[in-house]
């Protein structure tokens, strides 16, 4: 094999790379907490992260791109409330992670293969935009028509294409606006520490999509446009008990204890 036979060999493996990364689908892959059971807090790896903006720059007019952090997801079998925790864990040690909760998954056959630049997905949100992904409402992502087996004509099968729909739940960010900027609505934790948590309380049965990204809304001007720093975080998701609950078993257990004293 001549060197311009491998020159052109290489060349097109980048170019499906470079292909590939552009389109890449939502995933759950190693993400899935699965159905939550009180008591039981169920937590990630440390995930790699695209970007230290991916969530703030969904809060703006010109929404974002879903490539810009990482979707999880779980499942309640029955109401309950959702404790959730990200926290930074990078060796630079300066992400600032923020998160949002949706109900919905990109999940079925035609809808987990729906990315930001799909033709559907164009079409379906105002021009001008960076990507579907929005942090603060409802959105929704498209798929390409695909044949079912791998593209492949002879299956028979053609998926149509189709949106995948995600109905907001709330959102908690880490830090202050001088970092995640002045869009209405955002709600911080007042520390810029790398730690955020929230609880979602009253949530229906049913499956969910969490998306976790970075906070730091100013970064956008100097990380990519083709290539992006990775950070790392850890995301921890629980069901807890209702207050009330928890109030009475702790008093059930004291009065439990108080009887065996006096039976002593």
């Amino acid at each position: 094999m001549n060197w311009i036979t491998k020159f052109i060999l290489v060349a097109c493996t980048v170019l499906e790379i470079a292909g590939n990364k552009a389109l890449a689908h939502i995933s759950y892959s190693n993400r899935n907490f699965g159905t939550l059971i009180i008591g039981t807090d169920v937590s990630n790896n440390t995930q790699t992260i695209s970007s230290g903006f991916g969530w703030a720059d969904a809060t703006d007019t010109d929404w974002g791109d879903s490539h810009r952090g990482r979707f999880f997801r779980f499942t309640l079998s029955e109401a309950g409330n959702v404790q959730i925790i990200a926290q930074r864990n990078d060796l630079m040690g300066t992400f600032l992670p923020a998160f949002s909760l949706f109900s919905g998954l990109a999940q079925g056959s035609p809808e987990a293969l729906a990315h930001d630049s799909s033709t559907l997905s164009v079409a379906s949100r105002p021009g001008g935009t960076e990507g579907s992904f929005r942090s603060l409402t409802d959105w929704s992502i498209g798929n390409d028509p695909t044949y079912n087996t791998a593209g492949d004509p002879t299956s028979g099968v053609l998926y149509a294409a189709r949106l995948a729909y995600f109905t907001y739940i709330g959102h908690a960010a880490d830090g202050t606006s001088a970092n995640f900027g002045n869009a209405a609505g955002i709600v911080g934790d007042g520390t810029a520490d790398g730690f955020v948590t929230a609880t979602f309380s009253g949530l229906v049965a049913g499956d969910y999509s969490l998306f976790v990204g970075g906070a730091n809304y100013s970064l956008q001007a100097t990380e990519g446009p083709t290539t992006f720093p990775t950070y790392g975080a850890n995301v921890t998701v629980g069901l807890v008990p209702e207050p009330s609950t928890s109030f009475l078993l702790l008093g059930g257990a004291a009065f439990l204890g108080l009887l065996r004293r006096r039976r002593g």
